[in-house]
């Protein structure tokens, strides 16, 4: 189901410390122009019901684990009043959309990762979505190490920043061993060669300015 074309969705995707967030941060001011509308939001959350779904995903208390399933079901109904209650209506009157990952996040994490079939993964992101696709995700790929020396920096970061009293962000995967963010790193990656014509891979590990170039560059090609 396509959306109206002046409005466009774009999705950012990678593990953890690829700088998705700070990616996005930048294009809201490199594609602001006047009349145009930039709407950046996030998965999990986006809106009230998606924010408190995305605090059940991140908190989970010490004597219970999540099962990979209930994982999948938190983010598809997060994703699903997403989507109905402000990616659609969004598109629609015309905006710019930039979301801090979609359901390629869901492909990768609780399928390549958490070994779900993709049967049942992509029934949920078909039933949670109602079909709709972004018109270009940016990948961003970013070797392990590069990943790693970041993630302990924004570990410190978090540090300071819970005893001025802020916080708030999922992090479930940023303490995990490098086998793991590798693993990430190959679910993503493969998807670049499934979804060929909306996936773009970004090197992750050059700088902000270069990342950012090359991103512009894609979303000129492609939207």
């Amino acid at each position: 189901m396509k959306e109206p074309r002046s409005g466009k969705f774009i999705s950012l995707e990678g593990g953890e410390g690829a700088g998705k967030t700070q990616l996005l941060q930048q294009l809201l001011g490199s594609l602001a122009a006047p009349g145009r509308e930039i709407i950046a939001t996030r998965e999990p959350g986006g809106t009230t019901v998606a924010e408190v779904i995305r605090k059940v995903f991140a908190e989970v208390p010490a004597d219970e684990v999540l099962t990979m399933e209930s994982e999948l079901f938190l983010i598809s109904a997060a994703r699903s009043q997403h989507v109905a209650q402000l990616i659609r209506p969004a598109l629609a009157r015309g905006a710019w959309v930039l979301c801090d990952r979609f359901a390629d996040s869901t492909r990768v994490y609780q399928g390549h990762l958490g070994g779900l079939s993709s049967t049942l993964i992509e029934t949920l992101i078909a039933a949670s979505t109602a079909l709709l696709e972004p018109h270009l995700t940016l990948y961003l790929d970013c070797p392990v190490e590069v990943a790693e020396q970041r993630l302990q920096r924004r570990k410190t970061a978090a540090k300071v920043s819970h005893s001025l009293g802020e916080g708030g962000g999922v992090g479930r995967y940023d303490g995990a061993e490098r086998a793991l963010h590798q693993q990430l790193r190959q679910g993503f990656q493969a998807l670049c060669g499934r979804f060929p014509q909306r996936v773009v891979l970004i090197d992750a590990s050059q700088s902000p300015d270069l990342v950012l170039k090359q991103a512009l560059t894609a979303i000129k090609e492609r939207c």
